[in-house]
């Protein structure tokens, strides 16, 4: 396994993306097998920060630098492709081994130490041993949500540089609202969306949106669907797509030609898109933030979608406790969860805005933070949240008006939109001043 390990580590030096996972990841050069490859690893991680976090040396620069080092280490640099999950699958394992090297040793050098040791020495010789240890767990720490002081600068400015190269590219998850995405650039890795109306707002109907977006855009997704069943999903998934009457769809009595639409849509994508999305509907004691957490992290998904806040659970139930800090608990872990380790998902997130806060909002002419439910804990946790209402004038007309009531990221824009998701419109029409 070893030889296999040092390989893939090998072979990571000359790809971009392989090379920034062993540069984020870290790897102690005592922990590669070959002393001699010690210095070419630490070249090439270094030649990728020289070039602001954007370029890996080429096979033949590597050569023409290390030739000699590697014919002396007896390493042909592998030219095949080489996968990042591989990259750090690599480094754990060379870890691994330098951690059971170093601590046999250091074992048997404790032992020897104690058993030499004047009884005056033993405490002294203890604060020896566990110095000596925690110096080996810090070497083969994962760094990568560690920068230090200029570092982190430098990959500040790297990634300002790539974000002005290609201006206005929506990265993270997009909403399928063209002109809401252009703003907001994406629901970036580890940032909470929520997206909040009132009851039969039609929040599930966003989540499909959401759902299909990142689907077509080949962005591994989970939906979980908290309130209603997957077939339901599934079926307004189907309408959203070809612009089919839901309600008609649910009575059976579409025309042909709409009916065609999707059996025509289904054999034209069942390729491309067959596999990528994944509707859920976990069982009771299934629906806590760890459990829905995980269970995405398992299907490898980049985006991860909750219709509802109201229906995850508390980890702990307890009848007594307040509803609000049992959302708060739920919200913080939601955000620990896809901030800290190295799986930080985008989160959209359906909340329910109550019927206190949609007569408020109807009285005021527009929506606020206060009147979402919970709505202290959503915006603490949340990097954007959403609004959307609808007057009996847009309701008739086939509009809502969507706010953006906070963002961390961007500044605040309302927009008027067309909004009849059972057909599958929904689109911007322009921004809109409140």
């Amino acid at each position: 396994m070893s030889g296999h390990a040092e390989a893939v580590l090998y072979a990571s030096l000359t790809e971009v993306e392989a090379l920034e996972e062993l540069a984020d990841t870290g790897l102690d050069p005592e922990c590669i097998p070959l002393a001699g490859m010690r210095d070419v690893v630490s070249y090439a991680v270094e030649y990728f920060y020289r070039s602001g976090r954007t370029k890996a040396p080429s096979r033949e620069l590597l050569i023409e630098q290390w030739g000699h080092r590697l014919e002396q280490c007896q390493v042909e640099l592998p030219d095949e492709d080489v996968q990042v999950d591989e990259v750090f699958s690599a480094i754990e394992y060379l870890r691994s081994q330098h951690v059971l090297a170093e601590s046999q040793r250091l074992q048997r050098e404790i032992a020897v130490g104690m058993a030499q040791a004047e009884p005056n020495q033993r405490v002294e010789a203890v604060h020896e041993a566990a110095q000596a240890f925690h110096e080996l767990s810090m070497a083969v720490r994962d760094r990568s949500s560690e920068v230090e002081g200029i570092q982190g600068l430098n990959d500040s400015l790297a990634r300002y540089d790539q974000r002005a190269a290609a201006p206005k590219v929506v990265t993270g998850l997009s909403l399928g609202i063209e002109a809401v995405d252009q703003h907001t650039l994406g629901v970036h890795g580890g940032e909470i969306c929520t997206w909040a109306a009132p009851p039969k707002g039609a929040k599930s109907w966003t989540s499909t949106h959401v759902a299909h977006t990142e689907w077509d855009a080949d962005r591994e997704t989970v939906l979980y669907t908290l309130e209603n069943s997957v077939g339901m999903s599934y079926d307004r998934l189907a309408c959203q797509i070809c612009c089919v009457d839901y309600r008609e769809y649910q009575k059976g009595t579409c025309t042909p030609e709409d009916v065609d639409r999707v059996r025509t849509w289904l054999s034209e994508n069942a390729d491309r898109l067959r596999d990528g999305l994944h509707i859920l509907s976990p069982d009771g004691g299934l629906r806590t933030p760890s459990a829905l957490i995980r269970q995405a992290q398992s299907y490898g998904a980049k985006s991860i979608i909750i219709d509802q806040l109201s229906h995850i659970e508390h980890p702990a139930p307890n009848a007594r406790r307040p509803r609000h800090e049992a959302v708060a608990e739920i919200m913080s872990e939601l955000a620990t969860l896809i901030t800290t380790g190295r799986y930080n998902p985008p989160l959209f997130l359906c909340a329910q805005i109550n019927r206190e806060g949609v007569a408020a909002a109807a009285k005021a002419g527009k929506l606020e933070l206060q009147h979402l439910a919970e709505s202290a804990s959503i915006e603490r946790y949340s990097s954007w949240v959403f609004g959307l209402m609808r007057s009996e004038t847009e309701i008739t007309a086939g509009m809502a008006t969507l706010q953006m009531l906070a963002s961390r990221r961007m500044d605040l824009k309302c927009w008027r939109m067309a909004w009849e998701p059972w057909f599958g419109t929904q689109h911007a029409l322009g921004e809109v001043s409140l």
